[in-house]
């Protein structure tokens, strides 16, 4: 009887049922040929992507994995960048039938989460790439099948499975060894800061973070090693450069592959995973229940005067629009070998701007033992934390006409712990404040006469007039070897301090050499990433140690005043 009912109404029907459970109907499937035809996955995809679409959120999806042009961006102005993830994905839209696989791919990892939930199972990286996308997707839908209350559909709370597997794998080798840095554990990671709202933490669970904060040995920051300035290095270069002795005090020039393969809207792609030092970093100096670091000092009524204002500084945003520039850096940066990494006119406007927020320092005798190969160190040594705030200006250079190419890049010359640029640079002009232009602040004068000293130590090169710099980087070719420095100031309880640096353009790292006025408090390295918030993350170390072995190291976080 079932069989001579209309189509559209044996659609409906098939509809209805697989709404709910998000599988097909397979007791349906089997009483006739027409309701086979009418709701079976091969046969009718536009029925389950009209089911996914119910579902979930796809506007993140259309945006990444066709065009992600200027009217969509997060970023205004910007083309979409022709790096590999270009080459991965198909400029086509999304059709019914990569949507319909979609659906199956969630369905079953959410399952499967389910089932580890229940006691049935190892945490895997393949569900939890599933559940790390589908946050980084969410407007609105995604969510209700990963927190309570949820939803209809498959579901699964993740705050609890992820707070689990961490008290098995961090909290219980406190104290001992170093916790692991798997795939696995960064999306585990990266899980546990997006839903940080939905959570709550514990000193013990904070704790166990500290390793990943404070131990710059031995979990990286950065995409590719610091040390190399252009990126992607062939090998073939990293065989003229002679390694230092290897011990527990080297640091390494080498790049390795990160990239994981992973099913996504019926493709496959090459994707690296979110950095796990980021997240803990982030989720350590968030938390109000973190342990006290010491006094925070009163920058001004304009700044935040308190570590439970510092703190509340970053948090995590589910919406999706402010991960695109991160889900574009993890397609396009996961070898520093050979992946082309991402475009010059990415980092447009992502520097430039007022910052505010702390940089810490675990005590130096904590952290001599902690290289000494004493873990413990790291959980019983105190840390300082101290307020800062950076005014920063972006200014995008060009060679000269008639300027010989000096391979791709900026022609840095000097040691990576100055940022690249040579030691013997001219010293800043004491008298730029006072000889400054009517109407010019001392802020800009000061940035003047620092920007003034970069480009006398790049020869060649030229700032391009802010009038012209759209058309430049919509024309810019690799070869033409474009760059972007950032010069600023700020101040902390330390003393006022002048900022230079510029940017590795493949993955957008940030290098900044910090200098106090006057100079009883040094010259600091720092080097970190923006990330699709606002905030920047990163570590600061000592310029006294040579780039090849490891330094004193500590960490910052800022986030960019509105």
């Amino acid at each position: 009887m079932l069989d001579t009912l209309p189509p559209e109404i044996l659609y409906q029907v098939a509809h209805h049922l697989i709404l709910a459970t998000c599988s097909p109907p397979v007791d349906l499937l089997c009483t006739c040929k027409a309701l086979h035809a009418a709701a079976a996955p091969d046969l009718n995809p536009n029925l389950y992507a009209s089911v996914f679409r119910a579902h979930y959120d796809t506007a993140a999806a259309q945006r990444r994995l066709t065009t992600l042009g200027p009217s969509d961006s997060p970023y205004p102005n910007r083309p979409r960048d022709p790096s590999s993830t270009a080459r991965q994905l198909s400029p086509e839209p999304l059709k019914p039938v990569d949507f319909a696989a979609e659906l199956r791919t969630r369905t079953l990892a959410l399952e499967r989460l389910r089932r580890v939930a229940a006691g049935g199972g190892e945490l895997r990286a393949e569900e939890l790439w599933v559940v790390y996308l589908m946050l980084i997707e969410n407007d609105g839908k995604n969510l209700g099948h990963l927190v309570k209350p949820f939803g209809p559909g498959p579901s699964v709370d993740i705050v609890a499975l992820v707070r689990d597997y961490h008290d098995r794998t961090l909290i219980s080798t406190s104290g001992f060894v170093y916790p692991p840095q798997q795939p696995v554990d960064a999306l585990a990671m990266w899980i546990s800061w997006l839903l940080d709202d939905y959570a709550t933490s514990t000193p013990g669970r904070l704790r166990a973070l500290r390793p990943y904060v404070f131990a710059a040995h031995q979990y990286d920051l950065f995409y590719a090693p610091w040390t190399q300035p252009r990126v992607p290095v062939p090998q073939r270069n990293n065989q003229h450069r002679a390694p230092p002795p290897l011990g527990p005090y080297t640091s390494v020039h080498t790049p390795q592959d990160h990239a994981c393969t992973v099913p996504v809207y019926g493709r496959t792609l090459s994707i690296a995973p979110p950095i796990l030092a980021h997240a803990a970093q982030l989720r350590f100096f968030t938390a109000p229940e973190a342990n006290s670091p010491s006094t925070i000092p009163d920058l001004g009524r304009s700044n935040p005067t308190d570590t439970e204002d510092l703190r509340s500084l970053p948090r995590p945003t589910l919406q999706s629009a402010r991960h695109d520039a991160d889900f574009e850096r993890l397609l396009a940066c996961t070898d520093g070998s050979q992946s082309p990494g991402r475009a010059l006119w990415a980092w447009r406007d992502v520097f430039a701007g007022s910052w505010e927020g702390t940089f810490t320092f675990l005590e130096f005798d904590a952290f001599r033992d902690m290289l000494a190969g004493h873990p413990a160190a790291i959980y019983s040594g105190s840390y300082g934390e101290q307020a800062q705030v950076w005014k920063l200006r972006e200014t995008f250079v060009r060679p000269k006409l008639g300027t010989p190419a000096d391979g791709p890049g900026l022609p840095l010359r000097g040691s990576m712990v100055n940022a690249g640029f040579p030691a013997d640079m001219r010293p800043f002009n004491p008298n730029a404040i006072a000889a400054r232009a009517p109407g010019r602040s001392p802020e800009d004068a000061t940035i003047d006469d620092a920007l003034e000293r970069q480009l006398a130590a790049l020869p060649g090169y030229e700032s391009i007039p802010h009038a012209e710099v759209e058309a430049a980087l919509a024309r810019a070719e690799p070869g033409d070897n474009l760059g972007l420095l950032v010069t600023g100031v700020g101040h902390s309880a330390w003393g006022r301090f002048v900022i230079s640096g510029h940017v590795r353009v493949w993955d957008g790292l940030l290098y900044l050499v910090k200098e106090y006025a006057p100079f009883q408090r040094g010259k600091w390295l720092y080097r970190g990433y923006v990330l699709g918030d606002g905030t920047m993350v990163g570590r600061w170390r000592d310029t006294f140690t040579p780039e090849d072995y490891v330094g004193y190291e500590g960490t910052f976080m800022l986030k960019k005043r509105s």
